[in-house]
């Protein structure tokens, strides 16, 4: 992650360097109007610029999942580079129409920027006479970002409109692109701030096509038929096993896959099976509208598609390993127990297994898998006792700084967990591991 972080910063200052190249009258100019201009133009690069990078990270390519080490990060980094790619766009509205307001209610009049039409060639001509519409799309794509943005990121909002808001959210990334192209500075035209800005502008319209004719994810399927499942009524998960046919090439521990059942959209389940595991398994807790009830719309023999596998939360079993599993995170962890089971694993490994309410049966498993493999198990039930942290896990585990730690559960578990092993002088960076799915 700070890797990638360290490339998108460059990226930035990279562009930021052609267009002060482009503008370098600004810090002794005093012209309102002028600042306005390049600043405008500026906010417009740097957001259809984000953006751009936004739609690459949506289509789930296998090259993306090994640079950001997880389709987990890519989504984080997705998030919020949309995030700040519509807050920029903010930005570019706010220098577009401040000025305007101000000569409204009575400032000093203003000049368009756009430059006189008599030094214009007929291809220049055919570009300036798109500037309206260019304005107008532009404005479009704007109010409906921010619409689809609230939706996106509203908990409230069901998964099927946040589906559908990010479907919607290519359509509006184009009007965004036939917006910037057209309405680029007739000065930047041949430099390498605009040629910069074309390439985004195609890779990112690529990405959007490619999203919306439903492209991603398809050379990843693959059928499979339901071969059993099993309700925990205590914990509120089903078990889900899934008989793939012959293009499925197997998974490794901690890897996940989207399933999509009948006309449903598809969504992301970690594998609980071994690797070696002919038959697929899933632990499904409720937590939304599509899950709730899932067991009872799920029958035997039905038809699933498989998309995947995903993820790279790979266990480097060769160092002692805390592991802690947030409620239906555990799924990651049952994956590599069935690994170890029956090896010669003389690795110290503890697995803190926090959840609210626990199911009895899947315990039971959970007891039988990690005797079988060699692993510390322990079971908190934050219902009945107080929540894990690391004063208990150095309490039974030792100096922490001996450890590899792995985590899968909920961001809000996994923050509170990094704040409280800086002061064990913990190296998060390299010796902490996790997987987050956040959708939102």
């Amino acid at each position: 992650m700070k890797t990638a972080r360290n490339i998108i910063w460059a990226v930035i200052a990279t562009m930021s360097a052609f267009w002060f190249v482009m503008e370098p009258q600004l810090f002794t100019s005093n012209n309102v109007f002028e600042w306005r201009s390049a600043m405008i133009q500026y906010s417009g690069i740097l957001s259809l610029m984000l953006m751009s990078i936004t739609m690459i990270l949506a289509m789930r390519l296998p090259v993306v999942e090994n640079w950001l080490n997880g389709m987990d990060k890519a989504y984080r980094v997705h998030k919020w580079l949309g995030i700040g790619g519509i807050a920029l766009g903010v930005a570019h509205w706010l220098w577009y129409q401040i000025p305007k307001w101000m000569v409204m209610s009575g400032g000093p009049a203003h000049h368009d920027g756009s430059g006189p039409a008599g030094n214009l060639s007929a291809w220049e001509m055919w570009v300036n006479g798109l500037r309206e519409f260019a304005q107008s799309i532009g404005e479009w794509g704007f109010y409906l970002l921010l619409v689809l943005l609230v939706v996106s990121l509203w908990a409230a909002v069901k998964y099927k409109p946040f589906k559908l808001s990010h479907h919607l959210m290519s359509i509006a990334y184009l009007f965004i692109v036939v917006h910037s192209v057209l309405l680029l500075k007739h000065a930047y035209w041949g430099e390498p701030i605009y040629y910069l800005t074309l390439v985004f502008a195609f890779v990112g319209s690529i990405a959007a096509l490619y999203s919306l004719f439903g492209f991603v994810g398809r050379r990843n399927r693959h059928s499979a038929v339901v071969a059993s499942t099993r309700y925990f009524p205590q914990a509120e998960t089903m078990e889900l096993v899934l008989k793939p046919n012959a293009s499925w090439r197997g998974h490794k521990a901690g890897q996940f896959a989207y399933l999509r059942f009948g006309d449903e959209d598809p969504h992301p389940f970690t594998i609980v099976s071994g690797s070696d595991d002919s038959e697929l398994r899933f632990l499904i807790k409720e937590l939304g509208d599509f899950t709730a009830g899932l067991y009872e719309r799920v029958k035997i023999d039905d038809a699933v598609t498989v998309e995947g596998p995903y993820g790279r939360l790979e266990f480097d079993l060769s160092k002692p390993q805390i592991w802690i599993a947030g409620g239906v995170g555990i799924a990651s962890f049952f994956a590599v127990l069935e690994a170890l089971k029956g090896e010669a694993n003389h690795l110290q490994v503890d697995l803190f297994y926090c959840s609210r309410g626990v199911d009895d049966n899947l315990v039971d498993e959970l007891w039988s898998l990690a005797h079988q493999a060699g692993v510390r198990l322990s079971v908190i039930d934050t219902m009945h006792s107080p929540r894990l942290n690391t004063e208990r896990i150095a309490s039974q585990c030792g100096d922490l700084n001996d450890y590899e730690f792995y985590f899968c559960g909920p961001e809000v578990f996994s923050k509170t967990l990094k704040k409280e092993l800086g002061t064990y002088q913990f190296n998060i960076e390299q010796s902490y591991h996790e997987e987050l799915f956040v959708m939102r």
